[in-house]
């Protein structure tokens, strides 16, 4: 009998895109992508669920001459790319917007001349910062700088391993690092946390680190999003309530028991690193 691949084909991907296309009444731009691509991009649909599930209206921005134009690499200005702008009023009246941006370049929450770029970024504005002082060239990087930075997502077409997930923490870190000490959880917030977003499934090597962090720190691991059972946990609300955000952590029942102790010598040491 002939098995399924956990993988999707290519032709879903362009379905998926052509269905992004009809909801939001827009051409997507001429591409050409690798599965990883594909992948990032259904990542990227996924947020935009997340924020219409938590009451957001969506909106198109800055369409090309051609379309809609994802961001499919670091390179390119961001003022050249397509994204979207996420808006919701409170009880008081007051609007919140956030902009949803492909592979927009960060500043680090540390050190002014360091930049990464993750995969999808929400930031508090759509105008972007600039520097010469970058490149060797003096070509222009354009950059969300870090007092605009909301939050991000990494998403990776790989099998979780250790060394993705620890990594995945340093950029936390280095872009979010108030989501890794409790007084984060003094400002409320609905917006999702920092977040490992994976095609594979965990083993249970992989499945007890997910839960640790999580239950340290603000951030998600998500995996399996091949998966339409996965997937469709953007599309419930009570699901994604569930997600770890800025000011709550994930509230996913652990699969298996935590163990993990802080080390006697830290044990006075507030922040962790």
């Amino acid at each position: 009998m002939k098995t399924k691949s956990p993988y999707k084909d290519n032709k879903e991907f362009e379905k998926d895109l052509k269905n992004f296309a009809n909801k939001f009444r827009v051409t997507i731009a001429e591409h050409s992508l690798k599965t990883s691509g594909y992948f990032e991009i259904s990542c990227y649909n996924l947020i935009l669920r997340y924020y219409e599930k938590k009451g957001y209206t969506l909106e198109v921005m800055n369409v090309q001459s051609d379309g809609f134009k994802f961001k499919c690499g670091p390179h390119g200005y961001i003022s050249n790319f397509s994204y979207f702008k996420a808006t919701k009023t409170d009880g008081d009246g007051q609007e919140e917007s956030v902009y949803i941006l492909h592979n927009a370049t960060v500043q680090s929450a540390f050190d002014d001349k360091v930049f990464t770029t993750p995969d999808i970024v929400i930031a508090k504005t759509d105008v972007a910062d600039e520097t010469t002082d970058y490149y060797i060239t003096k070509h222009k990087l354009t950059y969300i700088g870090k007092e605009n930075l909301v939050s991000f997502c990494e998403a990776k077409h790989l099998t979780p391993f250790p060394e993705l997930m620890i990594n995945f923490m340093g950029i936390v870190h280095e872009l979010k690092p108030e989501c890794m000490r409790d007084e984060a959880a003094k400002v409320a917030s609905g917006h999702i946390a920092p977040s490992l977003m994976i095609s594979g499934t965990f083993g249970k090597p992989t499945k007890r680190i997910q839960e640790s962090l999580e239950k340290r720190y603000y951030v998600n691991f998500l995996d399996n999003l091949f998966d339409d059972s996965s997937v469709g946990a953007f599309s419930s609300k009570s699901k994604i309530n569930k997600m770890a955000t800025l000011s709550k952590k994930s509230e996913w029942e652990p699969m298996y028991e935590n163990t993990y102790s802080i080390p006697e010598e830290f044990a006075d040491v507030k922040e962790t690193i």
